[in-house]
Formats: C-alpha cells, structure tokens, sequence
C-alpha cells in the first residue's frame, strides 16, 4: 500500500471516530421542565451550567440544583413526574428509554429533597429504576415517594429519609442491609447512630420535611389515572 493510501486511510478513521465520539456524546432526552419557580440552574455533563427556565429540555446525565424558595417539576418521556424541592441538587445519572426491557432510570439526590411518581419504566421495569442518596439505595415497585437528605440543625433528624406516598419500597444501605416500607411509613437512616441503635429503620410518624404546595396539587393532576369517555 503507498503512503498516499495509508494516509486516507488514517484520515478515514480518525473522521469516522470523531462522527462516533459526537454520536455517543450525545445524551438521550430524558424529558422537559414543566414548572419552575424562583432561581435553578442545569448543569450539563459536560459542566456546562445555565439558568433553568419552562419547557427546557433535561438530558441524561443534567444535574439540577435549585435555590431557597425554588422548585421544579420535570416531566420525563416514560410520564414519571420529579418535583425537585427548595436547596436540593439531583442528578439524572442514567435516563434510557427505547421501550424495550433495558429502560432504566438512575437519579441520585445529592442534596435537598425529591418527589419522584413512577411513569412507564418503573411499571414495567421496576428493577431498572433506582434512587441513591448518600449511601441509601432505593429500588421501587410503582411508588411516588419523597426521598431527602436533611442536614445537622433541622427540624428533623439529620440522615436519609424516604416517605413512601403510594405504592412500596426498598431500602437498602451499603453494609447489606434492606428493609421494605410501605405507604405512609418512613425509612430512615441517621447521620450519627446513638448507642444500640438501627442503622435502617421504618418511622411511623410523617417527618416534618414533608409539606405540599401548589406543585404537588399538579403531581395529583398529571398521576391521576384517566376516567373513560362515556
């Protein structure tokens, strides 16, 4: 082969792994802002930051943060609903969905609260979605729960909290341990354990954390399961 040839060649690939480095650098759409309120941002996963606004499109991989008196609420393309509460910073790590049995949600809660509403994904592949707060895991079967990470000088305890609205979960820590909660319970793991206490635990009392505003009447709205024609 001359070195002309060799080096079309090489120019070839080098062309064809560049087209394949922008194809899988794109992050799938994984659904869009349908309500805000107050200052958020988006942080793509390229760290490219820029306010939030309505109607703005949410990819695979875009970490959310919003301010004191903020919120959002996403509608994603399976029709699960996140309503992302005031000081929280969630990250959508992992959004797939072909409608095929790979489908998968991956959300972690850095900080802040989360309300999450099962769409298509979490009914037909419970076991691909996942939430993960500090070192909690939360697999769901057909749930909305209010998942949160509350700091030291709160009203309540600080650690993880998960509020089951509807439907179960579990809970699962990286020791190992597990726990199934159920709706209107509470599993709980404490920032600092005190002598003989539980590292896992199920709280029957509702935390206080827990208030619902104008963007939960709208969670109820969108969820609600449509009556038929008559």
């Amino acid at each position: 082969m001359s070195s002309m040839a060799s080096i079309k060649n090489s120019f070839r690939l080098v062309i064809l792994a560049g087209v394949l480095f922008a194809f899988n650098a794109v992050a799938q759409e994984a659904g869009r802002v349908t309500r805000s309120s107050g200052k958020a941002t988006i942080t793509s996963s390229a760290n490219q930051v820029k306010p939030l606004a309505n109607g703005d499109t949410i990819n695979s991989g875009d970490t959310i943060t919003t301010e004191e008196d903020s919120q959002v609420l996403i509608r994603l393309k399976d029709n699960s609903t996140m309503a992302i509460r005031p000081k929280s910073k969630i990250i959508i790590a992992e959004f797939k969905f072909d409608k095929q049995p790979t489908d998968t949600i991956k959300t972690n809660v850095v900080a802040g609260t989360l309300r999450a509403v099962s769409g298509q994904i979490g009914k037909g592949q419970p076991d691909n979605v996942k939430y993960e707060a500090n070192t909690a895991t939360i697999g769901i079967r057909g749930t909305d729960i209010e998942l949160a990470i509350i700091p030291e000088g709160a009203k309540d305890r600080a650690g993880v909290y998960n509020y089951v609205h509807a439907g179960e979960v579990q809970m699962a820590l990286n020791t190992g341990e597990k726990m199934i909660i159920t709706k209107e319970l509470t599993g709980f793991t404490p920032d600092k354990l005190l002598p003989g206490e539980s590292r896992l635990q199920v709280l029957k009392d509702r935390p206080a954390f827990l208030v619902s505003g104008g963007f939960d009447a709208l969670i109820n709205q969108l969820t609600a399961p449509r009556l038929p024609m008559r």
